[in-house]
């Protein structure tokens, strides 16, 4: 498989599964990808790369302007049960504007509604708070893409319903097992293709899914993913489902698979093992929302599904936004205002300034060295290279 960009791998091998780093050069990006030889995790790998790159993700905390060619100021957004779903009308305007460009006013783009085929605009900073990276697949061409990302969904769908309402799971007899490995049916009564593996040490664990229409390949996703951790960030089983269900601790499973999990996920199981006869992955009832992202010969999608795919709260967008620095970015940047800036800064407790601005400054500046930043600054090079990636995406 070829990269966008160019990169740097390093393999290692865990148990049974060759683990790859890929670096890219002279750029702050980085992936991984895991498989049962080096080929394998190396597609992994680079396939991440590819996604986060040509869906933008990569791209989402930095100050890029004109981020999205086809992005447009429209009132027109979403639409009535859209609107009502992630609750428009109880936020402020500037609650939806994007983090990346200089426009403040609400930037939407537009993704295609699969029951309808009609176009329907979201704002880029409702999906950039909500979604994160959940969805988006990389592939040669797009039927394959689609189910990567179709399956990632339910995936993780169901792995935050198992967690968020500690639902203990039926084992299952597979060689995989051992002392501390455990792989579980997790299809919750046969609704869902996905099955389950853990990893538990004393009062530790990691909890990881795997999402196929074949079965044998949903086992390998999630022992795959559980090998891909190396044992290294670790839950703890815990009693308080009240904070299980908090969203830091939801989001901890997302990142790296180290939240906590209630211990009932030790009981008697709910659910009795299931007759694997999946042939499709419409589970689910609901509308879908797509957009496909071209460059070159390579092909990505981004598929949401509202209500299903949410990684974060929808409050995130009133309450813990990620557009704030584009409020103070201008004055930071043109060395203007410097108490103005102070008291923003200190109000949002900032430690890196540019991290909270979206730039890469050639040093990092802490709240106090702002003196020091406003004797003059300069890029890193790395930030140059994201902006000049940025705009030959959307040359193409």
């Amino acid at each position: 498989m070829k990269s966008i960009i160019e990169c740097n791998l390093n393999y290692k091998n865990f148990l049974d599964a060759t683990l790859c780093e890929c670096k890219a050069k002279n750029l702050p990006f980085k992936s991984f990808g895991k498989g049962f030889n080096q080929n394998e995790a190396k597609i992994s790998a680079i396939g991440e790369m590819n996604e986060r790159i040509l869906t933008r993700n990569y791209f989402e905390e930095y100050y890029v302007d004109s981020l999205y060619p086809d992005a447009i100021i429209t009132d027109k957004f979403l639409n009535s049960k859209l609107y009502e779903f992630y609750n428009i009308k109880n936020l402020e305007k500037e609650d939806l504007f994007d983090f990346n460009s200089d426009i403040f006013d609400i930037l939407s783009i537009p993704f295609i509604h699969k029951q309808s085929g009609k176009y329907i605009y979201f704002p880029i900073n409702l999906i950039h708070n909500i979604y994160a990276s959940n969805g988006m697949a990389f592939h040669t061409n797009l039927k394959d893409a689609y189910y990567n990302a179709k399956s990632e969904i339910i995936e993780r769908f169901v792995k935050f319903q198992v967690i968020k309402y500690g639902l203990p799971l039926p084992k299952i007899a597979h060689p995989y097992n051992s002392e501390k490995i455990q792989i579980y049916d997790a299809t919750l009564d046969g609704k869902y293709p996905v099955m389950a593996a853990s990893f538990i040490e004393n009062d530790e664990v990691i909890l990881s899914f795997g999402c196929d229409l074949d079965k044998n390949k949903a086992i390998n996703k999630a022992y795959l993913e559980l090998l891909q951790t190396e044992f290294k960030e670790r839950g703890r089983f815990l009693d308080d489902i009240d904070y299980i269900k908090e969203p830091v601790n939801l989001t901890q499973h997302f990142i790296n698979l180290s939240g906590d999990i209630h211990s009932n996920f030790l009981k008697k199981p709910y659910f009795d093992k299931a007759n694997w006869n999946f042939e499709t992955l419409n589970v689910f009832n609901k509308d879908e929302y797509f957009r496909i992202y071209r460059y070159k010969n390579f092909i990505a999608i981004q598929v949401i599904i509202p209500e299903i795919s949410e990684v974060y709260p929808i409050d995130d967008l009133k309450y813990y936004n990620i557009n704030k620095g584009k409020f103070i970015r201008n004055d930071i940047l043109n060395l203007k205002n410097k108490q103005k800036v102070l008291n923003y800064l200190y109000e949002n407790a900032v430690w890196d300034i540019g991290e909270f601005i979206g730039v890469i400054f050639n040093k990092k500046y802490t709240i106090e060295e702002v003196d020091k930043l406003y004797d003059g600054y300069e890029f890193d090079e790395k930030y140059k290279n994201i902006l000049s990636l940025s705009k030959e995406l959307n040359e193409i």
